[in-house]
């Protein structure tokens, strides 16, 4: 009986000990993200050029989850199209100044809807346009796109892309949405910016 019940606490410990570091490891990890938003903050904040906004933004995005290129395409507001303002990665000079259409591809498809979509394959997936893939000469295979919200109205979307199907997590998502939501603002700020200068 001492044995069994020695066994039984013994193992309670190790248990214990288990769910301990594991809750160690998230808060390290929580420190990790929030330590990350407010750097990405300072970033924003030190800038107003739109081109230098979204260079941070994407560089940042692009060096923190490892993964092939990344985009941003700003929503014309008369059209409702997508112009692709900057990128990161292999093609991106055939990326930027690229139009999609109202709802064209996942970039599309999350302006429209005002909703992040994360695309785990692209080769199952309907809404996947092949036109920037053709272009690269790089097969997409997992897309997140985030669109970028300020006063609820969707001013542009962030999309992530890699060539390995099955790429993104909720994980990455929870810790990017906090600096995309930083991130729309400071761009939103640079537009305006921009637009009285030109005014």
């Amino acid at each position: 009986l001492r044995i069994a019940e020695a066994k039984r606490l013994n193992e309670q410990l190790l248990q214990e000990i288990i769910e301990r570091k594991q809750a160690e490891e998230l808060l390290q990890q929580r420190n990790r993200e929030l330590a990350l938003l407010n750097q990405v903050g300072q970033m924003l904040s030190s800038t107003i050029e739109l081109d230098q906004v979204l260079e941070t933004v994407l560089d940042e995005m692009h060096h923190l989850l490892d993964i092939e290129s990344t985009s941003f395409w700003l929503r014309i507001t008369e059209t409702g199209e997508l112009v692709c303002q900057q990128a990161t990665g292999p093609g991106k000079e055939t990326v930027i100044g690229w139009r999609l259409t109202p709802g064209q591809g996942t970039v599309g498809q999350a302006a429209q809807t005002g909703e992040t979509i994360i695309v785990a394959d692209t080769r199952i997936d309907q809404h996947h346009y092949k036109g920037v893939d053709q272009k690269t000469g790089m097969e997409l295979r997992s897309i997140l796109s985030i669109p970028f919200r300020v006063k609820g109205e969707v001013i542009g979307v962030l999309s992530l892309v890699d060539t390995i199907p099955n790429r993104f997590t909720e994980d990455d998502l929870r810790l990017i949405e906090p600096i995309a939501a930083a991130a729309a603002s400071a761009v939103d700020n640079a537009r305006l910016y921009t637009t009285a200068q030109q005014e």
